[in-house]
């Protein structure tokens, strides 16, 4: 896991550069076969080193590392599970995301990009603690049927990807929906796709 621990540390310092963390705020894992690389508990994401991370069995149980896995373990861990070809997961604090999170059930089709995450709207999970099951079980079903990416009721979001470097792009696009989104809301009432409209953009997209 050498180098999922090292890419932990290259994403987690790009997810402090582009202002999606603050401090250790945010967490991010890598899967490989039964075992998971995620970010420690604690440690500013722009800071650690490859050994910092903690590697888990599917089980949460530390199986390699000194220093232990962020909090949010069990909801990466539920992820897996549930999203079986999914390889890494990021979640961030990112400050628009955050906003439609504290304000909106759902971040609606502003943008054709939504259906970059599996659907005609990126659903937002209902609020839980940080840290716990119920969380875990909320994110789960906001990311049914096939969702990439999800918003964290007054919390954050949470993306998925074959890779890391999907995963996080997915959290760019995602934090850039937001953003427009806002603004928009922020000039009157936005715009939103209709179902039509994105049937026509999802069949573009299959060629």
């Amino acid at each position: 896991m050498r180098d999922a621990r090292t890419a932990l540390c290259e994403y987690g310092r790009r997810a402090v550069g582009q202002g999606f963390v603050v401090g250790s705020s945010g967490n991010l894992s890598v899967r490989d076969g039964g075992l998971v690389a995620v970010t420690p508990s604690g440690v500013p994401l722009d800071r650690m080193a490859p050994e910092d991370c903690p590697v888990v069995d599917l089980s949460g149980e530390v199986v390699e590392g000194a220093l232990a896995p962020s909090s949010e373990t069990p909801m990466h861990l539920a992820l897996y599970a549930a999203a079986e070809d999914a390889r890494a997961i990021v979640h961030t604090h990112a400050v628009f995301g955050a906003v439609v999170a504290t304000t909106r059930t759902v971040l609606p089709a502003i943008h054709y990009n939504v259906l970059l995450f599996g659907g005609r709207d990126v659903r937002v999970a209902e609020y839980a603690t940080y840290g716990t099951p119920e969380l875990a079980r909320n994110v789960q079903a906001a990311l049914a049927g096939g969702r990439q990416g999800a918003l964290l009721a007054n919390h954050g979001s949470v993306t998925l990807g074959l890779d890391l470097d999907e995963a996080f792009e997915r959290t760019r696009i995602l934090e850039w929906l937001c953003e427009v989104y806002v603004r928009a809301c922020g000039m009157g009432e936005p715009r939103i796709l209709d179902d039509g409209e994105l049937a026509d953009v999802e069949l573009r997209m299959r060629y």
